[in-house]
């Protein structure tokens, strides 16, 4: 809107008339008010155009739920940040023992364990052969 402040002004007394109980005295408040945004090149959709979206939100709703919503992110960014460190950690301690398995600080071969006995066998030894 590239309306100067004394336009500005006129037009916002303008539309405190149209407020008027008499009928005559609020639509001449009307006219007159579009007539002041007819010369500046403007309609009244172009007004509400500047200030709603879509939605409805005015810029001011608007941005308060953009606020939110950087809060919001921010907070999960902070938590992912931590959780991130946290798998860093873990992955250079898994490094770690790897690196140790490989160079043969830590036993690693599989243990031979020795052939178990089934039920059969360990009760009715008489009975098998």
């Amino acid at each position: 809107m590239n309306f100067n402040e004394s336009e500005l002004d006129k037009l916002c007394k303008v539309l405190a008339l149209t407020n008027s109980d008499k009928s005559g005295e609020a639509l001449a408040a009307f006219q007159s008010a579009k007539r002041l945004l007819l010369r500046q090149g403007l309609s009244f959709e172009d007004i509400v155009a500047q200030h709603f979206d879509d939605t409805g939100m005015s810029l001011q709703e608007q941005n308060a739920v953009l606020k939110k919503q950087k809060t919001s992110l921010q907070r999960e960014t902070v938590e992912q940040a931590r959780e991130l460190k946290e798998h860093k950690a873990a992955l250079k301690d898994l490094l770690n023992q790897v690196w140790e398995l490989r160079e043969g600080e830590t036993p690693c071969a599989p243990v031979e364990e020795p052939q178990k006995e089934t039920i059969d066998e360990f009760y009715w030894p008489s009975l098998s052969g």
